[in-house]
């Protein structure tokens, strides 16, 4: 189809786009829009409209080196614009927005290079959800429709994004290693030694690889009771790599979310049992 000819897919079509990988340490995402390039960055650079559609926004200086900050559930992080060019390119820590204006109407290029932490399919199911959002709020979707949206794409695509990994970055291996626990216990159990030996195996014939470990739980305690848990399980894990000789430094503790980011439904025993976990993930 000629650019003359091209149609611009609203809501759906856009979210069902997957990021590509232009090589092993990028990767691209295409969203196409009926409405102009102005739009576009209006809603990238306005820090009312960032919040609805990223993260909460609470400062955002809109020019070249100035600086933007997001904060959410007590965590706050930020960085500086490296590239503000209206109304065609934006650059953040988090990667480069490109905007072109043809026919009428615009596409949105977002380019993310490969992270030091390595690619993780679940922030780049995020992205699709962000993405996603972005597209809503230009749409002046209801907000519940947004959250919504936001939710149901992430848990529809994090399983693409690592079959995708394997495909394009790690040569087949695995890109997650998943340990699951007994309700309340930190105990590491002979499937999840199991596992560990073969990544152990990874980390001595990849010595440029290190492994990032993220905990997570869904067992019937507090919300301060799941992380301190998760945190436990982290800690056993990476004991149990040091025990088989991979160094410390290689071991790299990300974050203990608690009863956070289920995979599948927790409205069931099998549910909760598959969601209480942590996930060890080579920095591929």
């Amino acid at each position: 189809m000629s650019d003359k000819t091209r149609k611009f897919p609203r809501g759906p079509a856009n979210d069902a786009i997957l990021g590509e990988f232009v090589d092993r340490d990028t990767l691209r995402f295409v969203r196409d829009f009926p409405y102009p390039a102005a739009l576009i960055w209006e809603a990238l650079t306005d820090r009312e409209q960032v919040t609805k559609w990223l993260w909460p926004c609470t400062l955002f200086e809109a020019r070249e080196g100035g600086r933007y900050s997001f904060e959410d559930s007590g965590m706050k992080w930020g960085g500086t614009i490296s590239v503000f060019e209206p109304p065609t390119r934006l650059e953040l820590d988090i990667g480069l927005f490109e905007i072109f204006e043809e026919n009428g109407g615009s596409r949105l290029i977002f380019t993310l290079k490969r992270p030091r932490s390595g690619w993780s399919p679940m922030t780049l199911a995020g992205f699709m959800g962000w993405l996603g959002r972005l597209t809503r709020l230009i749409e002046k979707a209801p907000q519940v429709e947004v959250e919504r949206f936001a939710s149901d794409i992430w848990e529809a695509m994090w399983p693409a994004y690592e079959r995708l990994l394997r495909h394009h970055v790690t040569d087949g291996a695995k890109a997650i290693y998943r340990l699951h626990f007994a309700p309340g216990d930190p105990t590491l159990g002979p499937e999840a030694k199991s596992h560990l030996d073969v990544l152990s195996v990874l980390l001595h014939e990849r010595s440029d690889l290190a492994v990032v470990i993220d905990g997570y739980g869904d067992d019937p305690c507090s919300t301060e009771d799941s992380i301190k848990l998760s945190a436990e399980r982290m800690h056993a894990a990476a004991k149990y790599l040091e025990q088989t000789g991979i160094e410390p430094k290689r071991l790299m503790h990300g974050f203990a979310l608690g009863n956070y980011h289920h995979l599948v439904p927790s409205d069931t025993e099998a549910g909760r049992a598959f969601n209480r976990r942590i996930e060890l993930r080579p920095t591929y």
